[in-house]
Protein backbone atom coordinates (compact mmCIF):
# COMPACT_ATOMS: atom_id res chain seq x y z
CA UNK A 1 0.00 0.00 0.00
CA UNK A 2 1.57 3.46 -0.98
CA UNK A 3 1.45 6.30 1.60
CA UNK A 4 -1.12 8.59 1.79
CA UNK A 5 0.59 12.55 0.82
CA UNK A 6 -1.21 15.57 1.53
CA UNK A 7 -0.64 18.53 0.57
CA UNK A 8 0.99 21.37 2.91
CA UNK A 9 -2.08 23.53 1.34
CA UNK A 10 -4.32 21.06 2.64
CA UNK A 11 -4.35 21.47 6.36
CA UNK A 12 -8.05 20.51 6.67
CA UNK A 13 -6.73 16.90 5.37
CA UNK A 14 -3.59 17.06 7.48
CA UNK A 15 -6.09 17.66 10.78
CA UNK A 16 -8.34 14.96 10.14
CA UNK A 17 -5.42 12.25 10.06
CA UNK A 18 -4.51 13.50 13.57
CA UNK A 19 -1.65 16.10 12.57
CA UNK A 20 -1.85 19.11 15.11
CA UNK A 21 -2.56 22.17 12.62
CA UNK A 22 -5.10 24.26 11.96
CA UNK A 23 -3.20 26.70 8.91
CA UNK A 24 -1.51 25.94 5.87
CA UNK A 25 1.08 28.15 7.40
CA UNK A 26 1.39 26.05 10.92
CA UNK A 27 1.96 22.99 7.67
CA UNK A 28 4.59 24.93 6.05
CA UNK A 29 6.43 26.05 9.40
CA UNK A 30 6.66 22.40 10.52
CA UNK A 31 8.28 21.70 6.99
CA UNK A 32 10.70 24.50 7.26
CA UNK A 33 11.83 23.31 10.96
CA UNK A 34 11.49 19.55 9.90
CA UNK A 35 15.40 18.95 10.25
CA UNK A 36 15.83 20.39 13.79
CA UNK A 37 12.46 18.15 15.10
CA UNK A 38 13.65 15.38 13.54
CA UNK A 39 10.57 15.29 10.94
CA UNK A 40 11.90 15.49 7.76
CA UNK A 41 11.13 11.67 5.96
CA UNK A 42 7.15 12.59 6.65
CA UNK A 43 7.69 15.29 3.73
CA UNK A 44 8.33 14.43 0.41
CA UNK A 45 8.91 16.80 -2.56
CA UNK A 46 7.88 16.04 -5.86
CA UNK A 47 8.78 18.76 -8.31
CA UNK A 48 7.99 22.00 -6.50
CA UNK A 49 5.12 20.64 -3.85
CA UNK A 50 6.15 19.61 -0.72
CA UNK A 51 3.68 16.57 0.57
CA UNK A 52 3.30 15.38 4.36
CA UNK A 53 3.13 11.59 4.77
CA UNK A 54 0.44 11.57 8.14
CA UNK A 55 1.79 7.34 8.70
CA UNK A 56 5.47 8.47 8.47
CA UNK A 57 4.65 12.07 10.64
CA UNK A 58 3.32 10.10 13.38
CA UNK A 59 5.59 7.26 13.37
CA UNK A 60 8.20 9.96 14.15
CA UNK A 61 6.92 11.78 16.97
CA UNK A 62 6.08 8.67 18.53
CA UNK A 63 9.87 7.85 18.20
CA UNK A 64 10.56 11.11 20.04
CA UNK A 65 11.81 13.00 17.11
CA UNK A 66 9.62 16.24 17.90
Amino acid sequence: MSPKLIPLTDPVAAKAEGVPVETTDQLRWLERTADEKGLRGAFVRIGRRVFLDPGKFHELVRKGAA
